[in-house]
């Protein structure tokens, strides 16, 4: 945590640096560069789960591998900022696509959570905060209470494919509440099996919450 209080003192003296390439030219957390090498995917779902459309914004290499990375592990909290702002553009791609029209009265943002441990050791929830800037975005609320992880599971990045599955089973509780039937907006970082988000929707959907879209920024 004092480590984290440190990095962040200190970008306020010197000047921000790129989250991929790391110049520091422009102060910005990505830069012009960086970002042209930037290109989404469709925005058609590239697959289901549970009948649950998965909207990924982009392939899971080169600068999207490096800015997720730089955020989850290297402590770049500030980089929510620009992973936020592509995923934004991805996702008005996707609601001009299929024809969705989302806002306060009818969707509420969620993420898949990580474990209280997890997070005190990395200094925060990584998808907590994209989800938070995601929203500044879209204006649409969000709610970190409805899912809650509850098993400190091993990485799954450290997990054998045929074992992810088994891994991240009951990993998640879900938290019922009265969301007046909005549409749930679940996102998460990158999507490789699909075992966890398999996890979070089956157990949202015991609890009669049926309308709900994924979106993640990398698969």
């Amino acid at each position: 945590m004092l480590k984290a209080f440190f990095e962040s003192f200190l970008d306020l003296i010197y000047k921000q640096k790129c989250c991929v390439c790391g110049c520091s030219k422009t102060n910005e957390i990505l830069c012009k560069n960086c970002a042209k090498t930037v290109h989404n995917l469709s925005g058609y779902a590239q697959r289901k789960i549970e009948d649950v459309c998965i909207f990924s914004a982009f392939k899971y290499e080169e600068t999207i591998k490096k800015i997720i990375r730089n955020f989850k592990f290297n402590r770049r909290k500030s980089a929510a900022i620009p992973c936020a702002a592509l995923l934004f553009e991805y996702y008005k791609k996707v609601c001009k696509q299929n024809d969705f029209h989302f806002d306060n009265l009818n969707a509420i943002l969620v993420c898949v959570p990580s474990h209280p441990l997890r997070t005190m050791k990395r200094g925060y929830c990584h998808n907590e905060i994209l989800t938070k800037e995601f929203s500044k975005l879209c204006n649409i609320d969000y709610d970190f209470s409805l899912i809650k992880k509850v098993k400190n599971t091993v990485p799954q990045y450290k997990v054998r494919a045929n074992q992810k599955a088994k891994n991240i089973k009951d990993a998640f509780k879900i938290f019922p509440k009265n969301i007046n039937n909005k549409t749930i907006i679940l996102i998460d970082d990158v999507i490789t099996t699909g075992s966890t988000l398999y996890e979070v929707i089956v157990n949202l959907k015991k609890y009669s919450y049926n309308k709900i879209i994924v979106l993640t920024l990398a698969c």
